[in-house]
């Protein structure tokens, strides 16, 4: 077939193939539209006052919800985690459901069901008295110190007791000062039981350099907060010095969760490279944070057991290279643990070939200038890893973020 006939047939076919893409553009436009969710029924404001807050209500219409890219359409057409990405003032936001639809569905049945909460079901009609009956304070703290031994993942977890819990939620009831408390209470425990991460986003403060999203709000059973970038899964493959980048992030940030607040220290249970995203500068920001153990660093002497003062060292088996094993109750026994170190080394920076999920980890394929000048590097990361007796995981993670930090200077 020569090029001539290939014109003729797209000159009187050429009419017909415009056509045919103006259909499948209509199409592919009006399937969105249609899908798109009606932002009334999708913020549920209805299930308040059992619900995540009303604080984004006045913008929240101003959201657009965008599918400009593979990874938000995906996440809007496909993800059963109810995330969804839109743009607000001209910048990108997140908004979250905070949970699957049925999860949600079954809190709610919960609430029906249960005569002490039925007065907060909105399919009671009778539930009209904006004044409850019972101590939503007193649930917070059941919720968030449950016995690990019947939910060892579940959700946030303040440890070894519930002592200084004003002083952990004390931005967030700054943050809402203008709400009543009774209802804020009830909020506060809607998102211990369902997700904490709007909390935490409030604990602990972008504003105040900690490595997680900016919280813009709530409203209904909906959160808004700050885009910050694409998943750490979708760096696996770029220029080392970049990886090195991000890796020096992450130990910084193990540190920062581990030291910088000095009352609580803040233990990341389900690390992985979807929870994780990079921003511009590859810093890293923790996107998702239903699960995290607080461990109170002031309660008072009596109540300490007698190796408090000692570092927590996790020796839980090494055998599985994509398990994150630990003891919660080791961690709340213990006013620092090395857990945070240990999480981000074995998950994300171990050098090991057999992890389907990061193949030789985050720091794979170092160049051959790099490992001849710097020896030390892969023995640092396989300290952080599993380190050996005479040696501290922490301190290792300490050395390899300074060694990471000289190569990039020297190298950028």
């Amino acid at each position: 077939m020569n090029l001539s006939y290939i014109y003729t047939i797209l000159k009187f076919k050429k009419w017909e193939l415009l056509f045919l893409v103006t259909i499948l553009f209509a199409l592919k436009w009006s399937t969105i539209i249609t899908l798109r969710p009606n932002m009334y029924h999708f913020i549920e404001l209805d299930k308040c006052p059992a619900c995540f807050g009303t604080s984004a209500c006045n913008y929240i219409y101003e959201v657009d919800i965008t599918l400009d890219n593979f990874y938000s359409a995906f996440s809007y057409f496909f993800g059963v985690k109810n995330v969804f990405f839109g743009v607000l003032n001209k910048n990108k936001v997140v908004l979250k459901k905070l949970a699957q639809s049925f999860e949600l569905n079954e809190f709610d049945q919960m609430l029906c069901e249960n005569k002490n909460l039925s007065h907060i079901c909105t399919r009671n009609t009778k539930a009209t008295s904006s004044k409850f009956n019972i101590n939503f304070l007193e649930l917070i703290e059941k919720e968030i110190n449950l016995d690990f031994s019947k939910d060892n993942f579940s959700r946030l977890r303040l440890c070894p007791n519930v002592q200084h819990l004003n002083n952990l939620l004390q931005h967030v009831y700054h943050n809402n000062k203008d709400i009543d408390p009774e209802i804020l209470n009830l909020n506060i425990w809607v998102l211990t039981a369902l997700n904490p991460e709007p909390l935490l986003l409030q604990i602990l403060s972008a504003d105040k350099d900690w490595p997680l999203p900016k919280y813009l709000g709530a409203c209904g059973r909906i959160i808004i907060e700050e885009y910050v970038g694409l998943p750490l899964a979708n760096y696996y493959n770029e220029p080392w010095l970049s990886r090195a980048k991000i890796s020096t992030s992450l130990l910084d940030a193990a540190y920062m969760f581990t030291y910088k607040d000095k009352d609580f220290g803040f233990y990341l249970t389900d690390i992985s490279v979807d929870n994780i995203a990079i921003d511009l500068n590859n810093n890293v920001k923790f996107v998702d944070l239903e699960n995290v153990i607080v461990v109170d660093k002031n309660i008072i002497p009596a109540e300490r057991v007698t190796a408090w003062n000692q570092l927590q060292v996790n020796t839980e088996n090494f055998s599985c290279s994509e398990c994150l094993a630990f003891s919660s109750i080791e961690i709340c026994n213990h006013k620092i643990s090395d857990h945070n170190y240990y999480a981000i080394c074995k998950v994300l920076l171990a050098l090991n070939s057999n992890n389907s999920i990061f193949p030789g980890g985050l720091l794979h394929d170092i160049p051959t200038d790099i490992l001849e000048t710097y020896p030390n590097l892969q023995y640092l990361v396989e300290q952080c890893v599993a380190p050996q007796i005479s040696f501290n995981r922490i301190k290792a993670g300490m050395e390899l973020k300074k060694l990471l930090d000289d190569i990039l200077q020297k190298y950028t």
